[in-house]
């Protein structure tokens, strides 16, 4: 390792490239997936330096896995598992660190570094094998892959033992790598000369500070210190919280993978109908023109005739949904999609430290969504939410957690909420305004979800209350919850 050079992991500067505000002091936010991949790698560690009969050495290797709940247990065997029938022993020798590649630039007469790293080392005669664990979906970043191909000697071979997918792979190597890197340095640069106000988007949801960052601010004004627990609640797993606790909990905090992935016609038509609805109405001074429809069906050319016609006539129902809607139509200023809003709630609770050692102490709860359109209407904030289905009463829940965040977050006392339904009954706008008498119930309301929350034990993933419902047809996690088998 080079000495004296500031190194950034590839990890953080991905994070950096999304928002600056999310490096930096974080809350003790038990990392589910992080837990299970660090148990799993402590049970490859100890199997692979055990040279008792394999029987043996698996079972004291699943010893790391004594401290964590059944369910938990169930999948880090799984994933050790795995593991074992990709790398089968006898192997050559094993070395077992974390091997650094890295490349280092002169950034503002300082030299900097980026770096990946792996956990395995296979040396056998005059070739090295290094190999890096995946337990997740996720695959080698480019620049990782880049990193490689500018530092690796001809006697190297990197490996990706992928355990969800079974699959060990050759890590490839980028054409542009150097093009890469160059890139990722910039990124640095900009971080280290120009450092960036919270940027929110969909990385807000794998964000470890949430309730640092200044975007979702704390209703009260307390400081969220870094001993306090940390947990966010999405949109939608807090309109699942009100059907099953287990459910919410299980995606929120303990990072269950789901049985399934929903990819419907439903579902895609969903998708695209936002996406384009979104381009056509962001920025645009124009919303009602004439010609609106024909630039439409432009952005649509190669999309497939079934989800063109779908679109085009949801597109058409949400117009005339505002039209009916907006009487200044001059005062209607849409200016961003897919925008972060919440606020966060401060509790006591259970509080665990990186060893998953309990205590009682303080959880700061973010609730956060990704509104579709923000703008401003009259001068006041305006949200709105696309809907392809029928109007529900977690409706009102979604428009509250708007309403506050923006209130907080924009310092405004009136806020406006459009849902603008376009499903097989036609189009329906439903406006819902909030004004300075609304906060307060708002906030008791939803300060009752964080004391439920905040009780959620974070090394015991069976210890949410579950609720056996309608709702239980349509979870995520039919196969793996108990009491639905």
């Amino acid at each position: 390792m080079n000495q004296g050079i500031d190194f950034y992991k590839t990890y953080d500067v991905i994070k950096i490239s999304q928002c600056h505000e999310s490096n930096g002091t974080k809350t003790l936010t038990p990392n589910s997936r992080l837990d299970r991949w660090n148990a799993v790698h402590e049970a490859i560690t100890s199997w692979l330096i055990n040279d008792a009969d394999d029987d043996v050495a698996v079972k004291v290797a699943e010893q790391r896995f004594q401290y964590h709940d059944a369910l938990q247990k169930k999948m880090m065997s799984e994933l050790f598992e795995r593991f074992r029938k990709l790398l089968p022993k006898p192997l050559p020798e094993v070395n077992i660190d974390y091997f650094r590649k890295e490349v280092t630039k002169k950034i503002n007469d300082s030299e900097v570094g980026m770096y990946t790293s792996f956990q395995y080392e296979l040396t056998d005669n005059d070739s090295i094998e290094y190999i890096k664990l995946k337990a997740g979906v996720t695959d080698v970043n480019d620049i990782d892959k880049a990193i490689i191909a500018q530092s690796k000697f001809d006697d190297e071979t990197f490996y990706t033992a992928q355990l969800i997918k079974d699959d060990l792979t050759e890590i490839d190597e980028p054409s542009n790598s150097q093009e890469i890197i160059d890139e990722y340095f910039k990124i640095i640069e900009d971080y280290e000369t120009n450092r960036k106000k919270a940027e929110p988007g969909l990385h807000c949801y794998m964000c470890e500070r949430p309730s640092k960052c200044g975007q979702y601010p704390v209703v009260n004004g307390e400081e969220v210190k870094s001993k306090d627990r940390g947990i966010l609640i999405s949109k939608t797993n807090l309109l699942n919280l009100e059907n099953c606790e287990r459910w919410a909990s299980w995606r929120a905090q303990y990072a269950i993978p789901k049985d399934f992935e929903n990819d419907s016609d439903e579902a895609q038509l969903g998708r695209r109908y936002h996406d384009f609805a979104q381009k056509m109405l962001v920025d645009n001074n124009n919303i009602f023109g004439p010609d609106e429809p024909k630039r439409l069906e432009s952005l649509l050319e190669n999309e497939e005739e079934l989800f063109k016609i779908q679109i085009l006539k949801k597109y058409k129902e949400l117009i005339e949904e505002l039209d009916k809607n907006i009487s200044d139509k001059d005062s209607l200023d849409i200016k961003l999609s897919e925008y972060g809003l919440g606020f966060t709630i401060t509790e006591d609770g259970i509080v665990a430290n990186r060893n998953m050692t309990l205590r009682d102490g303080r959880v700061a709860v973010t609730f956060m969504g990704q509104a579709d359109l923000v703008g401003r209407y009259e001068g006041n904030p305006l949200i709105i939410e696309l809907k392809t289905g029928r109007e529900s009463q977690n409706d009102l829940t979604e428009a509250e957690l708007y309403a506050l965040g923006a209130k907080l977050l924009l310092n405004a006392d009136e806020v406006t909420v459009f849902h603008i339904y376009t499903n097989q009954d036609g189009g329906k706008l439903k406006p819902r305004s909030f004004g300075k008498d609304d906060y307060d119930t708002i906030i008791k309301k939803f300060q009752n979800k964080a004391e439920r929350i905040a009780k959620w034990n974070p090394a015991d993933a069976m210890s949410p209350k579950f609720t056996i419902g309608d709702w239980c047809s349509n979870c995520d996690y039919q196969t793996t919850c108990p009491e639905y088998r």
